[in-house]
């Protein structure tokens, strides 16, 4: 998604407010403020702060319109739209603390409460702005009755609002830290047994959507803790699990029933010690797909009491980088991931043409830890082109992050499109968003891949893959990246792509060394049992109550749980 269309709203406003300017534009500056105030209602119709510039911008070019007509007492009602925008933020904290979100949790409310969420004065300040430029653009015959219900309607919705937020400051004078007690509750009369907290940036939902269905089979009852809101859609939307937000510190400790002893987490975003600083419960690192990558041997894995990894090469990887992590911290739990992937062969016809997954992997947040192959792509695309192979091309949800590795996988789809004639490629939804992982390791006969999570899952198939090395690290590559061992080297630049194609279609000269590579990194589960070892590794973690022990160890402290 292009900056420029996630800033629609803001930019759709501004021509609304240059318009403003202008006498004999009127009904468009109108027209393009109701657009804009409509549709901000209806898309962050939960958030009363999503918008708000877009929103602000519009409610001002009304302003500037009404104002220059001498339309007062619509002018008063934009100058009040315009300072609750203003504000907007400190209402929505003031009223979260009677109102966490929450979704699959049998809250009860008193229809006050209901009436007060941030979602209801949200809907209900965002329809009364809307209708700001309609009044505006009433005819002139009723332009003061129009104007007097536009200032009656803003001001009803500001009160409303005014009245909760009041309410809520009160109660923060009186209590040290309030907190919605009707979620207290019920996440106590649910009584979960563990918690799963997640965290990160924009985009991150993929890191906790591959874990809460495995979750949800388990059946014991488990709750979801978000610490940011741009997470909650993608989140609930992956589960049938009680979700709740906890945004702030106070709220997470007393999302904490005593009935929980475990607690998952599937990234080292920062606002895990928050959880981690409770020393009473057993914290448990999955991370979101086994790797080479760096952060999937971070030494902040040693702040948890266990690491789950897929192999022992989850556990090498860890000691030969130096993270001096106890052996009895890890439990080999493979990758339940994996339960779909078919091991062996894809079968097709005869005159069916074979398939390459190439699945390069993002930039990372700094160029030390940027493994994608995008900028290369093109080359390892038209070196399967030329063979005859059709092409499913999977990029990684951060890649639209990186603004000019988003025009190198732009490119590869346009090549993809102008082919699609001939072969039946597979790209953008087709193999994203609308097919998991697995399905598209089931589409393919071989594939590319960068160092990233991907490779492993690759793994489990079997089948022959290649790896990338756009960093140049030639020699250094398998030592670093052992998982490669079992895969045909690309060189930087993907100068010998032809010949890697051959291998991975013709010869394939390392089936014996993947196999051995294959059971390394993701051990020896046969599909249908996957699930079954996570699970019991999971069960285990809240079978009995947590005990941590300090032993000496080699003249060290250790924390035995």
């Amino acid at each position: 998604m292009s900056r420029l269309w996630r800033q629609r709203y803001e930019v759709l406003a501004i021509a609304a407010v240059a318009a403003a300017a202008v006498q004999d534009l009127r009904l468009a500056t109108y027209a393009l403020a109701f657009v804009v105030l409509a549709l901000v209602t209806w898309t962050y119709r939960a958030d009363l702060v999503g918008g708000r510039t877009a929103s602000l911008l519009a409610v001002l070019a009304v302003l500037v319109a009404a104002e220059s007509d001498g339309r007062w007492t619509l002018t008063a009602a934009c100058l009040a739209a315009a300072a609750f925008f203003a504000v907007a933020g400190f209402a929505q904290a003031a009223l979260e603390t009677s109102f966490l979100e929450t979704a699959n949790l049998d809250v009860q409310r008193s229809t006050r409460g209901r009436a007060a969420s941030p979602a209801v004065v949200s809907v209900i300040v965002g329809t009364a702005t809307a209708l700001l430029p309609l009044a505006a653009a009433a005819p002139e015959a009723f332009a003061p009755a129009a104007d007097a219900a536009a200032l009656a309607l803003v001001a009803a919705g500001l009160a409303w609002t005014a009245a909760g937020v009041i309410a809520n400051l009160i109660r923060r004078s009186r209590e040290s830290h309030p907190i919605d007690r009707a979620v207290v509750a019920a996440v106590e009369k649910l009584q979960p047994k563990y918690v799963v907290h997640f965290g990160g940036a924009k985009l991150s939902e993929y890191q906790i959507e591959m874990w809460l269905p495995y979750f949800d089979r388990i059946g014991d009852p488990y709750l979801v803790l978000v610490r940011d809101a741009h997470l909650m859609p993608g989140t609930v939307a992956c589960t049938s699990a009680p979700v709740v937000l906890a945004p702030g510190q106070s709220v997470l400790d007393k999302l904490l029933p005593e009935s929980v002893r475990a607690c998952f987490y599937s990234n080292h975003a920062q606002k895990n010690t928050a959880l981690i600083r409770h020393g009473e419960l057993l914290h448990i690192q999955l991370m979101h797909g086994d790797s080479d990558k760096a952060i999937s041997r971070s030494a902040l894995s040693l702040m948890y009491d266990r690491v789950f990894v897929a192999g022992q090469a989850g556990v090498d990887r860890y000691h030969r980088h130096g993270v001096d992590i106890p052996d009895r911290k890890f439990r080999l739990v493979g990758r339940p991931q994996l339960h779909g992937i078919r091991v062996g062969e894809r079968e097709r016809a005869a005159d069916e043409a074979p398939v390459l997954l190439y699945a390069p992997t993002w930039t990372g947040f700094t160029e030390d830890v940027n493994y994608s192959s995008l900028n290369e792509g093109k080359a390892i695309v038209e070196a399967a082109l030329a063979r005859g192979v059709a092409v499913h091309f999977r990029t990684h949800p951060y890649t639209s992050t990186n603004a000019a590795y988003q025009a190198f996988a732009e490119e590869i789809r346009a090549i993809l499109a102008a082919d699609a004639g001939r072969l039946p490629h597979r790209w953008g939804a087709a193999a994203e968003s609308q097919v998991s992982l697995a399905d598209c390791v089931n589409a393919a006969d071989a594939a590319v891949c960068d160092i990233s999570g991907a490779a492993s899952d690759w793994l489990y198939s079997g089948k022959p893959f290649a790896m990338t090395d756009p960093r140049g690290l030639r020699g250094e590559y398998l030592e670093e990246f052992p998982v490669a061992a079992g895969a045909y080297l690309l060189e930087p630049g993907a100068g010998n792509a032809e010949a890697v194609m051959a291998e991975l279609f013709d010869t394939d000269s390392k089936a014996a060394q993947r196999a051995a590579t294959r059971e390394y990194y993701l051990g020896d589960h046969a599909p249908e049992d996957l699930f079954e070892v996570f699970a019991e590794a999971v069960r285990e973690t809240y079978a009995t109550p947590v005990r941590k022990t300090v032993t000496a160890v080699e003249n060290k402290v250790e924390t035995a749980a």
